[in-house]
């Protein structure tokens, strides 16, 4: 982990799915790196410093202090089911549930398989367009 790198944001709960088995996920973005946690898993529903339904601080993007950062992102390191760093990705792909139906978003790497977690309302939508913007509009895509 570089020094230089800062928590941007993200979030996690019922609105995400991985899989068929994985309701309940999160998606976290740093300065360098996107973070999938299964909230299921390796302690997610653990996430310390006042989270609240998958946030940090209880905010989609909150202002933390250095020191809060990295242990925020210190706490997802150990919580993690997949990173992958900015560099490595060839884009990110959102597409917006329908009424009926679902939608995603497909993390692309340069190298390896796709990672394509499933949004099940539009709050996850909206929310991620967010992240992905604050991150890297470049790679994110929309449809």
């Amino acid at each position: 982990m570089e020094d230089s790198e800062v928590f941007l944001g993200g979030f996690a709960g019922g609105f995400l799915e991985r899989g068929l088995t994985h309701i309940g996920y999160g998606i976290y973005f740093t300065t360098s790196r996107l973070i999938g946690i299964d909230l299921g898993a390796n302690g997610g529903g653990a996430l310390g410093g006042g989270t609240f339904a998958g946030f940090i601080h209880g905010e989609l993007m909150p202002k933390l202090s250095s020191e809060e950062s990295a242990k925020t992102m210190t706490d997802l390191e150990r919580m993690k089911e997949f990173e992958i760093e900015k560099d490595q990705i060839s884009r990110i792909e959102l597409k917006k549930p329908g009424l009926l139906g679902t939608g995603h978003i497909v993390i692309t790497p340069k190298e390896g398989k796709p990672e394509k977690i499933t949004l099940r309302h539009r709050i996850a939508y909206d929310r991620l367009m967010t992240l992905t913007q604050a991150f890297s509009p470049e790679l994110a895509s929309s449809s």
